[in-house]
């Protein structure tokens, strides 16, 4: 090939393959998290519940305390409410389903630092807190919708409490997380080990302090899974 051609075509195959390798990213980036959901087949949606861990509730905050100085808390109507806990009431309104809360029998400190070094000894010590819910058994109920948050790039305890208490084998677990930074982590691949016979789903991640512009996101990806059953 003469020379002057061979320099002429070397940029055109540059370019070529510098055109494929922006492609493969684009699509990566504009990817659904479904990637990390192949192999995972739900059962019909008859019967819902979705369940939450939250630091309000477990938590004894003051009735004057700043939500706005937490991304954690919200206050609304002059109620206060959490992250995680916004997430699963949307879910519920929008399922028909009930809200249920993760209660540990602890209560977490009303600082917010002091919290996350409380969860850090926990998960050190791999403790199992005790916890009550208001429901006793999911036997009747096929779909649970987990909203919780990301401590330390895991589930908090009391989370690992509620799997060791319920067996949801066979049931479809779709996961929410709040965070602020961190996404899902590896919480969803713990969950499917904790719960080996059910069908877990990565669902949405929410960073803390953008979740009450998330209202949108979270009906409208409940309202698809409803749809599909």
């Amino acid at each position: 090939m003469p020379y002057g051609r061979e320099n002429h075509m070397k940029p055109i195959k540059k370019l070529i393959v510098c055109a494929a390798a922006v492609s493969m990213l684009v699509l990566t980036a504009c990817g659904e998290s479904g990637d990390n959901n192949k192999g995972v087949e739900t059962v019909p949606i008859k019967k819902s519940a979705a369940v939450y861990f939250s630091r309000v509730g477990n938590t004894d905050f003051p009735s004057d305390i700043d939500a706005v100085s937490s991304a954690s808390l919200n206050r609304i109507d002059g109620t206060l409410k959490g992250n995680a806990q916004m997430i699963a009431e949307w879910a519920a309104d929008e399922a028909g389903a009930e809200a249920v809360e993760i209660v540990a029998d602890k209560s977490y400190p009303v600082d917010y630092n002091e919290t996350v070094d409380l969860a850090k000894e926990e998960q050190g010590k791999k403790e199992r807190p005790s916890i009550k819910c208001s429901i006793s058994s999911f036997d009747d109920i096929d779909t649970v919708w987990l909203s919780i948050p990301n401590w330390w790039a895991d589930l908090p305890m009391p989370v690992y409490s509620f799997f060791d208490e319920y067996d949801l084998s066979g049931k479809n677990i779709y996961v929410f997380v709040t965070h602020e930074g961190s996404g899902f982590s590896s919480i969803v691949k713990t969950i499917r080990d904790l719960e080996p016979d059910a069908n877990v789903v990565e669902a949405v991640s929410v960073k803390g302090g953008s979740v009450l512009d998330e209202e949108k996101t979270i009906r409208e990806y409940v309202k698809k899974q409803l749809d599909k059953s």
